[in-house]
């Protein structure tokens, strides 16, 4: 058996005592720098524990509004219980002598943040290590976990994070004059119902949108309806993290709900000739469609989010979804269930930021709804965790009302946008034809039982 990798010596890692003391006396003798400087230094980027400390004291009375100096400086460290652990009095003259010239402070830092991330690849290339010599988990997981951890170091360290109002407001207007002209591909994505995409203009880029339902209302089909519309009339490629179903049975759902084919007569093999001439011809306009499809039943953030990345850069894909939130592995699994389902909300919210296009998830409801008096979902029966209300920017519940009530009309499915951050809320009926799984704009007069 393999012995794992010794450990970095400590006495090599990448650091500069001189750096980081000569920063903290730039910046005592220049308060001005310090807003610039700690938009890309903080106090985990030093080395010396002692550093560390003195730049907490020197953020803590910058964020009062008082001058740093060498005064102030010790009175706030003896308020922390920190002078006497770097020094005292003495240290604090050492870090003012060390910088003479103001000018300078920019590149002390940039040196200290570089030495500091350099240290971070090196500790993390080291835990990538211990896991691959430990051999306790699939090769897949551990190139996602890799992946994972390499790309959070490369958004290490606090960025720029404002921009002018005359920035803000031109991009504003290019997207008015888009949406004007009718050009709504780089703002939004169709869902292909006139309703919705009415109260909804489309799913928005950099937005979480959760569509809730109980158990065999609809919800992928739902979901497969929308992304048909997306790949085949808006050309939009979408990746679509399935956990419960194959890349076969999604398949053979897009050819039944495009081709208008009974499903049930496609899982018994009873098709006639017609029919199967229809599912040909479906299958060829599908295969040109930009769907990439995961089927794999365990999946986690850390491969989801590698596909997304991998694929925003690679094929450009504009819609991200996953069926469903519930189902995705959490990072840690001796966390409460509450917590890992907040953490996966806040991770797919992130993701939709980050890649700037609509992360839509679908998700359970509890049993709340059966108890009341019409059935409805309410925002509130989302499972296991209040944190996926939270983070959402639109929350679409879908209810049947013909699984409750036999009167009722056979076929019509309610979608109750229950939230939208940046529009209204409100009620809209779509037609379900469940032979086809085939989702359609209701049209008044038309009977349901199609």
């Amino acid at each position: 058996m393999q012995n794992s990798p010794d450990p970095m010596r400590v006495d090599a890692l990448p650091r500069s005592e001189e750096a980081e003391k000569a920063l903290l006396g730039g910046l005592m003798r220049d308060n001005e720098a310090i807003g610039e400087i700690l938009q890309s230094v903080s106090p985990e980027h030093f080395y010396s524990d002692a550093h560390q400390k003195i730049y907490r004291a020197i953020l803590a009375i910058f964020d009062q509004g008082r001058p740093v100096d060498l005064v102030t400086l010790a009175e706030e460290l003896r308020r922390l219980g920190f002078l006497e652990d770097i020094g005292s009095y003495p240290f604090l003259t050492v870090l003012w002598e060390s910088t003479p010239v103001q000018a300078h402070t920019k590149h002390y830092a940039r040196f200290v943040r570089d030495s500091a991330i350099k240290r971070n690849i090196i500790h993390t290339s080291n835990e990538i290590l211990q896991d691959c010599f430990e051999q306790s988990m699939p090769s897949d997981e551990l190139l996602g976990m890799a992946v994972g951890k390499m790309l959070e170091l490369s958004e290490q360290g606090i960025k720029q994070s404002f921009s002018t109002l005359s920035e803000a407001l031109s991009e504003a207007y290019d997207r008015i004059d888009a949406r004007t002209q009718g050009q709504h591909s780089n703002s939004s994505v169709p869902t292909g119902f006139t309703a919705l995409d009415a109260i909804t203009s489309g799913f928005h880029n950099n937005e979480l949108v959760i569509i809730a339902a109980r158990p065999s209302v609809g919800k992928t089909a739902f979901v497969l309806n929308i992304i048909r519309h997306a790949i085949l009339e808006s050309r939009a490629g979408v990746l679509f993290s399935s956990l419960e179903q194959s890349k076969i049975e999604i398949a053979e759902r897009l050819m039944c709900a495009h081709a208008r084919v009974d499903s049930h007569k496609l899982r018994k093999g009873a098709l006639s000739a017609d029919e199967m001439n229809l599912l040909v011809q479906a299958g060829g306009e599908l295969s040109q469609a930009p769907l990439f499809i995961d089927d794999s039943p365990t999946q986690s953030m850390l491969r989801i989010a590698a596909n997304a990345r991998r694929l925003k850069k690679q094929y450009n894909i504009r819609l991200v979804a996953i069926d469903y939130l519930q189902l995705i592995e959490p990072e840690n699994r001796r966390d409460p269930r509450q917590e890992q389902v907040a953490q996966i909300s806040r991770r797919l919210k992130a993701l939709a930021r980050e890649l700037q296009i609509p992360v839509v998830s679908l998700a359970q409801v509890n049993r709340s709804s059966e108890d009341r008096q019409d059935h409805r979902p309410r925002m509130s029966d989302l499972r296991e965790s209040g944190s996926i209300e939270q983070d959402a920017d639109t929350v679409l519940m879908l209810h049947r009302p013909d699984r409750y009530e036999s009167q009722e009309a056979e076929g019509l499915m309610e979608v109750l946008v229950a939230k939208q951050r940046n529009g209204p809320v409100g009620n809209i009926d779509l037609t379900y034809v469940k032979q086809y799984m085939r989702f359609e704009n209701l049209v008044v007069g038309t009977p349901f039982d199609l």
